[in-house]
């Protein structure tokens, strides 16, 4: 915790501070976290998938980090299947969503993708982002 009581985003431990929010869930579920300037954590949100796939909420997510007056967002999802390899769809909405907050000067952090076994995937450690 940090003098003003609001987390700062560690995305070498993203990956603990995620996994209770999303590995509970038998689908896909998505966890984004909205960011301040200096790497607060403002507001989190969530969104439900399929058994096999999330199509993330793109104009909620772009609503939420303006209402909260965000400078980026990491997202975080599972892979119930237990592979953390990124789907085409998980790749294209990811893609999707930085063309469409660029302009607004919101940036994806990282989009992570976590199972049980504890493996992982981070698009920032790949140089998606």
């Amino acid at each position: 915790m940090t003098a003003g009581g609001s987390p700062i985003i560690d995305c070498h431990a993203d990956s603990a501070f995620f996994a209770p929010l999303v590995l509970r869930h038998d689908h896909e579920h998505a966890v984004i976290a909205h960011l301040g300037a200096d790497g607060r954590l403002l507001a989190i949100s969530e969104a439900q998938g399929g058994h096999d796939r999330i199509i993330l909420p793109l104009r909620r997510i772009i609503g939420d980090a303006l209402a909260h007056d965000g400078h980026a967002v990491l997202l975080a999802h599972n892979h119930p299947s237990g592979d953390p390899t990124p789907s085409e769809t998980d790749i294209e909405s990811t893609r999707r969503l930085a063309d469409l907050l660029r302009p607004l000067g919101i940036r994806i952090y990282d989009h992570l993708i976590l199972t049980r076994s504890g493996a992982s995937t981070s698009f920032r450690r790949l140089g998606w982002l």
